[in-house]
């Protein structure tokens, strides 16, 4: 078992004795596959908010039994339950007093590995099997209370790009009870689901999670045209790897627009998403393609290309998506951006004739460039 005293460190400097605190959740689930938790949540049995604030503490919300400690800002929540009264994630009524047990309180989590417990002198208090679970590698639900928060579908597959290096299956009674459930993804808000796909995406194999999503009818509810899923990502950022998503289903620009006002994706990830798209559909073999997809882009204005969206543009000449060399063509977008109006202003070109005699310049370095590499030289 992982440093107890490590993982308890949050809490000094407050006289706890008098109380019943325990740590919850993935960081005791961390720690007992040997992993140290990046965060710790705690949960305190049979007292107060009264007595928590006389101690230093601060409450999270008028209404809600959370407590950060005075140095550490770690969180302690009041044992608490919780009561489904309308649809979505956030439809709940919470109640905490100094009756709720903590294994009442473990029993509104999600999965047996998430309903586990560690008290300060290394008591494992397991009351729904997690252990067990932990040790099987298996992601069962605690109770069927589950089924009232949609957002634990997505959660299961998250966990399982989290802890791929384990090799965790979902137990079936859950896998029966989440495709049953599935249509209630419909009352998540679309930025609670972009929030979970973001990290599932992040994690090291993204794919051992999302190539459940059709299995679980997740993306039949959510995403239909999105059911083929990489068995594989090549790419290291989380919008980049979208983008290999989306790209192995063979999207048109009318489903990128589409995706955007579905998920309200922000400007930056319609615009990497759209430049993929175009990127695939271009033959940088032919100047006048290559010019109309450098100006369709937006790359020969007056302000410098992002350098962020040149960043993800790179991750993909790692990909078997496009077999643009993304790179390439950014030396000929260079190429071009030298010609500027004044070249030929000052020979006393101007009106019509100004944009015609670019335009053939830029064609002309193209051609160039495409045919001979690093010899245009502009004017």
């Amino acid at each position: 078992m992982a440093d107890l005293d490590h993982l308890f460190t949050p809490l000094e400097g407050v006289d706890l004795a008098n109380l019943h605190i325990y740590a919850v959740g993935g960081a005791v689930r961390d720690t007992l596959l040997g992993l140290s938790p990046k965060d710790v949540d705690f949960v305190a049995v049979g007292t107060t908010p009264e007595i928590l604030l006389n101690l230093g503490f601060r409450q999270v919300g008028k209404d809600f039994p959370v407590f950060l400690h005075p140095n550490s800002h770690a969180e302690v929540a009041l044992a608490r339950t919780e009561r489904k009264i309308k649809k979505g994630h956030t439809g709940f009524i919470v109640h905490a007093d100094p009756s709720v047990t903590l294994e009442i309180d473990l029993r509104r989590r999600d999965f047996t590995i998430n309903a586990m417990a560690l008290s300060r002198d290394g008591l494992l208090i397991d009351p729904y099997g997690g252990l067990d679970d932990l040790n099987d590698r298996v992601l069962r639900h605690v109770s069927p209370a589950f089924s009232e928060d949609p957002l634990r579908i997505l959660r299961c597959v998250r966990f399982l790009a989290q802890l791929s290096a384990y090799r965790f299956k979902i137990s079936a009674e859950t896998v029966n009870l989440i495709t049953s459930m599935s249509p209630s993804l419909r009352e998540l808000s679309v930025e609670r689901i972009i929030v979970e796909l973001d990290k599932t995406l992040s994690f090291a194999n993204p794919a051992a999670g999302l190539a459940k999503l059709p299995f679980l009818k997740i993306t039949e509810t959510l995403i239909p045209a999105l059911e083929v899923v990489p068995d594989r990502f090549t790419c290291q950022s989380v919008d980049a790897r979208l983008g290999e998503w989306i790209l192995r289903n063979k999207p048109t620009l009318d489903c990128i627009e589409h995706y955007g006002r579905q998920f309200r994706l922000t400007n930056k990830r319609v615009e990497f998403l759209t430049a993929l798209i175009k990127l695939k559909n271009t033959n940088i073999n032919d100047v006048a393609s290559c010019l109309e997809l450098m100006n369709q882009l937006g790359w020969l204005r007056g302000n410098a290309p992002d350098p962020k969206l040149d960043e993800l543009l790179i991750e993909f000449d790692q990909t078997q998506f496009i077999e643009l060399p993304i790179t390439r063509l950014f030396e000929m977008r260079n190429k071009v951006r030298e010609i500027t109006a004044a070249q030929f202003t000052e020979k006393g070109i101007s009106g019509k004739a100004l944009g015609e005699a670019i335009h053939a310049e830029r064609l002309k370095v193209l051609s160039t460039e495409i045919s001979a590499p690093g010899t245009a030289p502009g004017l």
